[in-house]
């Protein structure tokens, strides 16, 4: 039995060139956006983890989703504002019933932080799956090289070409097809040289771009290390003074005797006045060599005290240089229930980082002017003789 041939040959190329036209043209359109998208975000050198952990944990180098992507619900767990509500809010279900005094049963704390895990997780996940997607400015090469192989190594040769796409293709074939004279050739021809050059021109303002990025993704994190190195060293700070407040509830519960002026010594060495105008005279003070016993609040040679600076000022917080080298002394204004007014002063080494915004917070006031309280209601804020209060 023999094959029908056809009766019209030409017919038949005409048709052939026509339906060789038609799957170029499709997978020009379905191909190269994308692939074209992810070939300027290949790098064989770029690692994924770092910067994924960062996106994820961190909300670092957040970058929108293409437009026309179909999965609006996985930029949302991508974005930043949802990482940093998820710290906020856990941060605030931790410190928020202790702040107040609330007693949570436990599994609350359990569904809470089971919610919390599971929004870091979901993060995770949005930023992965946006790096395994071709036209996403988080596509990343080496992480869909790993999770998706058999892709990765089918696209290959495209990423690896500076210069090429199927459109390149259709159109050589286009000039291969053509009928025409050598002058709608060569024009042809020039018109691909011309897009080619074009193409090339987009590269390199894409690699300037990366290149730009990645110093700043560089200098990114090399700022979030020190942030990070920072809140450790603060964290410690606070929890020290969170220590010194627990031994002080129970001394107070204890006895009267285990409760002294001692206990005003929270993160520094200090020192504490009564405002008795026109001088400030000292009440006790711990740790410090060179404070007097009372200054006069007009005598020009005390001008430069935070704690003279402070009454004469507005502010119920006022810094100054020591005039021991290397020391700062940071000053409260505290009103009593009394109706007696201090001056607590902070003394410390001036290198001493972020002491300025321990000493700024609120609860750091509230905390010393408490202890104040209790001091002045059980009689033991006398003013010192020729000794100290404070022994």
């Amino acid at each position: 039995m023999s094959l029908k041939q056809s009766e019209d040959p030409i017919k038949d190329h005409i048709g052939d060139r026509i339906e060789l036209f038609s799957w170029l043209e499709t997978i020009h359109r379905s191909f190269d956006p994308k692939l074209l998208k992810g070939r300027l975000f290949y790098s064989e050198a770029a690692g994924w983890v770092g910067i994924w952990l960062l996106r994820s944990l961190l909300g670092t180098s957040y970058k929108k989703m293409p437009a026309d992507s179909l999965n609006k619900f996985i930029g949302v767990l991508s974005t930043q504002w949802q990482t940093w509500g998820t710290y906020i809010a856990a941060a605030g279900f931790s410190i928020g019933p202790q702040a107040f005094g609330l007693s949570l049963p436990a599994w609350s704390s359990i569904l809470a932080y089971s919610v919390t895990i599971i929004s870091l997780v979901a993060s995770l996940y949005a930023n992965l799956r946006r790096m395994l997607t071709l036209d996403d400015p988080y596509f990343n090469s080496n992480a869909y090289k790993l999770f998706r192989r058999q892709e990765y190594l089918m696209f290959l040769p495209y990423f690896r070409e500076n210069k090429l796409t199927f459109e390149t293709a259709l159109n050589m074939v286009k000039i291969l097809y053509r009928e025409n004279t050598l002058d709608s050739v060569v024009a042809e021809h020039l018109e691909i040289q011309r897009l080619l050059r074009a193409m090339v021109d987009d590269l390199k303002v894409s690699l300037d771009e990366k290149e730009g990025a990645l110093k700043q993704s560089q200098e990114t994190e090399d700022l979030l290390v020190q942030k990070i190195r920072e809140l450790e060293r603060l964290a410690k700070v606070l929890e020290n003074g969170f220590n010194s407040a627990i031994s002080t509830v129970y001394r107070l519960k204890s006895s009267d005797s285990l409760f002294t002026t001692n206990d005003l010594r929270v993160v520094t060495d200090f020192s504490l006045f009564e405002l008795l105008e026109p001088e400030i005279v000292r009440l006790c003070e711990l740790g410090t060599t060179e404070t007097p016993r009372a200054i006069n609040i007009n005598d020009p040679v005390y001008m430069h005290y935070s704690s003279v600076k402070l009454i004469h000022g507005e502010g119920t917080i006022e810094y100054a240089t020591s005039d021991r080298e290397g020391r700062t002394v940071a000053s409260y204004w505290i009103d009593l229930p009394s109706g007696r007014t201090l001056i607590y002063n902070f003394h410390y080494d001036s290198t001493s980082e972020h002491m300025d915004v321990i000493i700024e917070m609120k609860e750091m006031y509230r905390y010393i002017k408490g202890i104040c309280i209790h001091l002045d209601e059980r009689g033991l804020l006398s003013r010192e003789g020729l000794h100290h209060v404070a022994n």
